[in-house]
Formats: structure tokens, sequence, C-alpha cells
């Protein structure tokens, strides 16, 4: 039995109970208040903190619907610790059905861990490392992908004792499991990762499906994950269950980035998670003449993962076309 009353936000979250509020307040000019909504999910007895959170790019809202059906299966009095779930962490993008903040055009999964006196994306960014990532034990950020994509994780090594615990994680969740190396993505720093390994807490990412939609199979696939990760560290009773219903990439896996040297629109040759040869043409542009401008091939050996188009079925140079995974 736990007795100790969690502070958080504007929550007193007691033992056995689920409390509905805010991580912290932002304004609007006419100086509307926005929430940062919070639900503390307080277990009956000691156990870890488990950070849920989604909606950090405002378009990408899978996990927000999986964090609300997950909500009504949990039983406090039943569970050992606590679940932090914050369903939309920047209101802003969500408001505009943007990717970024509107307000300073940044993306704020690159800005951790903020700044209390900087700009909108940064002062957000402060707010949860300060009062969610730093009082949590494990962290899990929920994303998604446009379509064509198979679901994935991500992790990030640092070549410490907390490398383990967010391999268990990604191995628990189960499906395919990105090792990001900063080789290959040297923009993607800065992240709700990044600032949860500066502090020894295991983290993972989840790449849910679809960008703009909510996919119930993909919600589903997300809840699994969330509880098998749950029973694994202890804080409910249970088996992992086994992830279905979408391809699963086994091994020691890492990506690649595809871009475009010139622009147009993209004529897709792949599913997303097929295997693909080093060399093989995996997408061609083509001009409004309807001219091929550019085939962009396979730099390895290794399956599609996406084709992350953020607009239309189409690029400019320096956009990206696909992720590949490939076999470290």
């Amino acid at each position: 039995m736990q007795n100790k009353i969690l502070k958080i936000g504007n929550i007193e979250a007691e033992p056995g109970t689920i409390n509905y509020g805010s991580l912290a307040e932002v304004y609007l000019p006419d100086s509307t208040e926005i929430k940062i909504p919070l639900i503390v999910v307080r277990g009956n007895k000691d156990g870890p903190i488990l950070m849920l959170s989604s909606t950090i790019h405002g378009t990408e809202i899978t996990g927000a619907d999986a964090l609300r059906k997950l909500i009504k299966i949990l039983d406090p009095n039943e569970m050992k610790g606590t679940v932090l779930c914050l369903p939309v962490l920047n209101p802003f993008a969500f408001q505009h059905s943007v990717m970024n903040t509107p307000q300073d055009s940044y993306n704020m999964n690159r800005v951790f861990p903020g700044d209390p006196k900087g700009l909108t994306s940064f002062r957000i960014a402060n707010l949860i490392f300060e009062r969610a990532i730093k009082v949590s034990d494990y962290i899990i950020d929920f994303h998604a992908n446009p379509q064509p994509a198979i679901p994935f994780t991500i992790i990030k090594l640092k070549g410490a004792d907390v490398d383990k615990k967010s391999i268990s994680l990604a191995k628990s969740f189960g499906i395919t499991t990105i090792r990001m190396m900063v080789s290959n993505e040297p923009h993607r720093t800065g992240t709700i990762i990044d600032a949860a390994l500066s502090l020894d807490k295991p983290a993972l990412t989840v790449e849910a499906l679809y960008w703009r939609r909510i996919e119930p199979t993909s919600s589903k696939m997300c809840i699994k994950g969330i509880l098998n990760i749950m029973k694994s560290i202890g804080m409910i009773n249970g088996n992992i269950e086994k992830q279905e219903g979408f391809p699963i990439i086994e091994g020691e896996l890492s990506r690649v980035e595809i871009t475009a040297n010139k622009g147009g629109f993209v004529d897709i040759k792949f599913n997303a998670g097929d295997k693909v040869n080093k060399g093989d043409v995996i997408a061609e542009i083509w001009n409004p003449y309807g001219e091929t401008v550019e085939r962009i091939e396979s730099p390895v050996n290794g399956y599609i993962l996406a084709y992350p188009l953020l607009g239309n079925q189409a690029v400019a140079t320096g956009d990206i076309i696909a992720f590949i995974a490939y076999k470290i």
C-alpha cells in the first residue's frame, strides 16, 4: 500500500484513484487559457511512474486515442505505481492540425529540455521536462507516420546501464524496433528520448499509424504494447501478449532516411514492410509534364518502414521520401 499523495500539475493523486487535470497552462493572445491535459492513474501499491505522451506533433493523434481507451481498462486498485497520461503535449499545434508550434514554427520535439524563458515551444518543452519527465521512471512517447507505413518503435543508446532498460521496453512492446543513430539522422536531437536519457531514464518512441487519422487496429496495438510494458516492469500482473496484424521485422535494426534531390510527384514502388535490395528503385519523381526527373534507389539491403510524405504525394528538394530499416 502506498500512502504518499503524488502532486503533479494541478493534481493531487491519492492511491487507488484516477485523476483529471492539467500539467500546466499556456495562453493565447486574447488571454484564453490553454491547458496541457493530464490524467494520473495512481496505483494502490508502490511501484514505478510510467509517463505516456502523445501529440507533441499536432497531426499525430493515435496515441491520444490509445490513452483514452487505456484509462478505461486500468484498475488503480490492482496496480502498482503510477501512470501519467499526457494525450496532447502541444495543444497549439493540435488546435491548428499542424506538426510544429504555430507561434514560433519550431518542432517541439527538437528543443528539449527547453527553456523556461524561451519561445513558446521551448517553454512548453521545459514544463514537460521539469514536471513530467523528471518525476517519471519510464517514458513512452507516441507518434504516427503518414500512410503507407508499418508501426515501429525507436530507441537511442548512450553506452550506459540505461540502454538495457530501453531495449527491454522495446522488446516488451513487441513490434519492429529501430535503433536511431545520430550519424544517420543528425537533425533528430533535442527529443523527449534525449531528455529522458540525459537523466538516465529509459525511454521509447512509438511510431504508430496513421498521421491525422485514428486507426483502431493501431490504437489496439499501442494499448497492447503499453500493457506489455506495464507487466514487464511489475505494474500489473499477466503474461506478455504477442503483437499481431502488422509486419514485424526481427533483429537489430537501424534506419536511413532517403531524401529527394529533385521535386515533383512521387510514384511509390514498394509497399511498407517490403524487403528491398541495394540499388532497387523504391520511388520515381515526375514533373507536371509527366517526365521522370529522378529515380530513388535504396542505398542498403533492408525493408521499407514508411514513405513519410507529409503533404501531397509529392516532394521538394530535401524532403524525406522513405525510411528504410537495415540490419546492424
